[in-house]
């Protein structure tokens, strides 16, 4: 089969590889869609795999064509499965923060991924809730985002967002806009869109932001003050991995608002300096959150496959799995949002 695997640094190679095995209890999933990430992405530019060569790709859905005979009944069967494979046992999974799990492995991540024709589902994805069905009224194209959406989804459910509140966020890329839509679907009354780049900031406002600023272009803090009078946003994402942004959610957040650092530091720029008294004396709540318990994965299907969150909007390209290594370089150069790969 035809898998697109990562050698080393920006060396990335679609190549014919062997078909993965049924070895134990789990499946064997045909991929039918897969998206790129922005992990995927660092991967690429940074080499950095617990083991290399590996088949990138962990936002996927597909059909189940053969199963060990504890899951006999999914064979035929369109799903989507969380990724991140958890051991159920440990004491963060036992109260539900399965997250924090210290035995989690992740299917592109540390085994071999959904860049392929094939993957190998593990028992263990099935045992604690990681393979759900796809309703009828879903395309794979649409599944395949679940996974990302559902972190999303658990950053605001840990943020507090509701009704009435007005949030901020920082950068419109595909995890901005996602933000977005969920923001919105949690009951905010205003969502307050920044972003340097005026095309995706375009896109945010025929998404439904209420507000859309250019920070390098007009001052932030100003322009969010002038829109809450004065008071700050309630509560600040920051969807994109930049140390000032993570500085400028502390300016434009309220007192007692909330923060959640959402997007994570680039490798060696992890440290930053921040005015702590910001935090000490607005008695701010700072977070951070990334991926998503099987409970959070449920409730993003849930929400899309309702109509609450319309997926469709984010995907703006769609690449056949011969075409692997012409995908990632439209990813590596910015263009479009959710790309995704149809093997």
């Amino acid at each position: 089969m035809l898998a697109l695997r990562l050698h080393d640094k920006e060396d990335l190679r679609l190549e014919d590889v062997d078909l993965p095995r049924l070895e134990g209890l789990g499946a064997i999933l045909r991929v039918r869609a897969t998206g790129i990430c922005a992990t995927d992405v660092k991967a690429y530019t940074t080499g950095a795999r617990t083991r290399l060569p590996i088949t990138l790709g962990h936002e996927f859905a597909g059909e189940i064509v053969e199963a060990s005979d504890e899951y006999r009944e999914y064979i035929g069967r369109r799903v989507v499965v969380n990724p991140n494979i958890f051991c159920g046992r440990c004491e963060y999974c036992l109260r539900g923060e399965h997250v924090l799990c210290p035995n989690r492995y992740a299917i592109g991540i540390d085994v071999d991924g959904s860049f392929a024709e094939y993957v190998r589902i593990p028992d263990q994805a099935f045992r604690v809730g990681g393979v759900l069905e796809i309703p009828g009224n879903l395309s794979y194209e649409e599944a395949s985002l679940i996974e990302p959406l559902s972190a999303c989804f658990r950053g605001q459910r840990k943020l507090g967002i509701g009704p009435g509140d007005i949030v901020a966020i920082i950068g419109a890329g595909p995890i901005g806009l996602m933000h977005l839509k969920l923001a919105k679907a949690f009951g905010a009354a205003k969502v307050i869109m920044n972003e340097i780049d005026d095309r995706r900031l375009e896109i945010a406002g025929k998404l439904g932001a209420d507000y859309l600023i250019n920070p390098a272009k007009e001052d932030l803090e100003k322009r969010v003050h002038e829109i809450t009078g004065g008071r700050g946003a309630d509560a600040v994402i920051v969807a994109v991995g930049v140390g000032a942004a993570q500085r400028d959610a502390l300016r434009i957040v309220a007192r007692g608002g909330r923060v959640n650092f959402f997007a994570g530091l680039p490798a060696g720029k992890e440290e930053i300096p921040i005015n702590t008294n910001i935090i000490h004396y607005k008695q701010i709540t700072v977070l951070g959150t990334s991926m998503q318990t099987p409970f959070e994965f449920r409730r993003a299907l849930d929400l899309v496959a309702a109509g609450v969150v319309d997926l469709k909007p984010l995907i703006t390209h769609v690449f056949g799995l011969n075409e692997g290594l012409e995908a990632f370089s439209t990813a590596l150069r910015g263009e479009g949002l959710k790309i995704v790969i149809k093997p």
